[in-house]
């Protein structure tokens, strides 16, 4: 058994944790241990676990295991100190009804009721690489004493919450089981998580007014620059302060003298949230004492008011993604950088839906992409601008220039109606990642071409890929975020003049992915070569070769390929056929390859598998491939095995 009931009592902390009294069992039950199987069945609290209950939870609980989860739970929560959230967990055998009893984990979290608990814990649960089998969240009104001794089961939450009654989320969750380690470091994250949700929670009202503080200044003493860009940065944090911006955690720095020199430095007294820890992570996400990179410095020193990015650090609170950051300056009445208030959160769902024409400063920028192309607003080109803008990565739309902004968006128009492999690679201006759009032709795109394209990223660029986000787009193409992780060890955060990532990089990585994803095809080629010559190989490889589906790719070489399509040309009509007989390396010695070739209709396996069997052939498998939805053809490929003769 695993015990934490003070996972909330100390300050946030990501470097070095001071030690946690954890007591660790592996061969003693929960129940055993904290009198589960003794305690009483609350109707109140059964009612509250099982009535509350998403679809799909309940699946193999019968009464006896209703009960057993119920007395488990009620362990757990037998007594709280207030303010300290309760961690169980404990290996126990599945007490669903199910047909065979799994061995499995079961946890228990009880505290007092906050915003995104559930999904904090199931993040952190995940990301521990463990499955959740089952996961049950009631909100229940309950009476403690003094001693924080449970002597009341009310029921469900309802209505305010009346004197002397603790609103308390119980949380009960069935995990795969994992060894002892694993569980120790599993109770250690979520203690992390349930002490960053408790300081998020509360801190939020002196977050939400720091950001209003921050606001104000601004308008009393505007950054020296033109009144429409302070008015709109002003805009835009009323936008976020507008219900559009999760606040996670807020900072404040002083700041004097020359913020060009590097050994200036911020003083910070103020912080909250996560940001309570002055040592927090915020730009690399290593709490190793080079976080802040110098760069920011000479941006500091800019006339700019904000600066919008991403965080090192990833939250570990409502999502588990990399935080979106928004730095502040306060200037004098001079217009010196005076202050910067960083507010680190995370941007809803609503304002990522939100079009950026209705966004403070995205709806400038992109104003201005589309002013400066001025294609006609009702044209069709104008119409697919629009389109595009409208669609494309908020991260990106915040953090590009508008000369990048455009750059890309011309780039992306020539894709909508021609679609080929496209890169566009940003780098971050501290030094720490690169981001990096990929775009592939629907058709082409598998999670084969995925990894390969990640992996020609990680080695041409030294770095690790820290993340990836699909999405499959009703144009005709997959569109792949990359973010990958860079060597500061060479970039500007070390060295403040080096080159930087260049036009002529992002050329070598859009010339390495056309060869990537169009390799197949230039192979199909060469083998079409010869085969049938090179003037009807150019022809084939245009008709035929791009009309093969992805998982004939994965399954086939070019070589095959070429093969194949020189057997399907060769056919006239419906009533043709073309056979190949063949053996694959790697086939057991009684194993034979059959390939029927067919134009117009897929020959039925019930017609196909009595003909193969009275030549005394069985058939193992058999793969249908049709070409241009079989209007050049299908490929039948069959796996035979001969009967072994004496």
């Amino acid at each position: 058994m695993l015990t934490l009931p003070n996972a909330c009592s100390r300050p946030h902390k990501l470097a070095a944790s001071p030690k946690r009294s954890i007591l660790v069992s592996t061969t003693v039950k929960a129940s055993k241990a904290t009198g589960s199987a003794n305690m009483p069945v609350h109707p109140a609290l059964v009612n509250a676990l099982f009535d509350s209950a998403l679809p799909g939870e309940l699946e193999n609980l019968d009464i006896a295991a209703r009960e057993s989860i119920a007395r488990f739970v009620a362990a757990a929560a037998a007594v709280r100190a207030p303010g300290r959230p309760i961690v169980h967990l404990d290996t126990a055998e599945s007490a669903d009804a199910g047909p065979a009893p799994r061995r499995r984990m079961v946890l228990a979290i009880v505290g007092e009721d906050r915003p995104f608990l559930v999904d904090s814990t199931s993040a952190a649960i995940t990301a521990a690489g463990l499955d959740i089998d089952r996961l049950l969240h009631p909100v229940i009104d309950v009476r403690r004493d003094a001693t924080g001794a449970l002597v009341e089961i009310i029921g469900l939450a309802a209505g305010p919450v009346a004197p002397g009654v603790t609103r308390e989320s119980m949380i009960y969750v069935e995990l795969e089981r994992t060894g002892a380690k694993a569980r120790t470091e599993l109770v250690a994250s979520l203690e992390q998580v349930l002490a960053d949700v408790q300081a998020a929670v509360i801190d939020w009202p002196q977050m939400l007014a720091a950001l209003k503080d921050a606001i104000k200044a601004l308008a009393e003493n505007p950054p020296p620059v033109a009144p429409h860009r302070a008015a709109e940065a002003i805009a835009f944090l009323e936008w976020l302060a507008a219900d559009n911006f999760t606040l996670l955690g807020v900072r404040r720095y002083d700041l004097s003298g020359d913020l060009d020199d590097a050994s200036a430095t911020p003083a910070s007294a103020i912080g909250l949230g996560l940001l309570r820890d002055a040592d927090y992570p915020i730009w690399t996400g290593s709490a190793d004492g080079t976080d802040t990179p110098r760069a920011l410095k000479a941006l500091l020193a800019s006339p700019e008011p904000l600066l919008i990015t991403k965080a090192g650090a990833v939250s570990t609170v409502h999502r588990r993604v990399n935080a979106d950051l928004v730095a502040v300056k306060g200037f004098d009445r001079q217009g010196r950088v005076i202050s910067e208030t960083r507010f680190l959160g995370l941007y809803t769902s609503a304002a990522l839906a939100t079009s950026p024409r209705q966004v403070p400063l995205l709806r400038r920028k992109v104003g201005e992409v589309i002013d400066d192309l001025g294609f006609a607003p009702s044209g069709h080109t104008g119409k697919a601008l629009v389109h595009v803008l409208e669609t494309f990565p908020r991260e990106e739309l915040f953090e590009a220039g508008p000369d990048r902004l455009k750059a890309m968006a011309l780039g992306l128009l020539s894709l909508l109606d021609r679609p080929r492999p496209k890169l566009f690679a940003r780098a971050d201006p501290f030094g720490r990642f690169l981001s990096v759009l990929v775009y592939v032709p629907r058709d082409s795109y598998t999670s084969g071409v995925r990894e390969s394209v990640g992996r020609m990223l990680t080695e041409t660029t030294g770095g690790t890929l820290s993340r990836f986000e699909v999405e499959l787009r009703s144009e005709g193409l997959a569109r792949v975020h990359y973010v990958i992780a860079v060597d500061a060890a060479g970039l500007a955060v070390a060295r403040p003049d080096a080159p930087g990532f260049t036009d002529a990089d992002e050329a070598d990585l859009d010339n390495r992915l056309r060869q990537l994803v169009r390799g197949w095809e230039q192979d199909l080629e060469a083998s079409l070569v010869n085969v049938a010559g090179a003037a009807r190989a150019a022809r084939l490889t245009i008709s035929h070769g791009r009309a093969f589906s992805a998982s004939y790719r994965a399954q086939h070489g070019a070589g095959e390929a070429a093969d194949d399509i020189v057997a399907l040309t060769g056919l006239h009509d419906d009533s043709d056929r073309a056979v190949r007989l063949m053996r694959h390396a790697g086939d057991a010695p009684n194993q034979l390859r059959l390939k029927i070739y067919r134009l117009g209709k897929i020959i039925p396996l019930s017609e196909a598998v009595p003909v193969l069997e009275n030549f005394g052939l069985s058939v193992i498998e058999e793969f249908p491939f049709d070409l241009a939805g079989g209007r050049l053809g299908w490929i039948h490929d069959f796996v035979l095995e001969v009967a072994e003769t004496g």
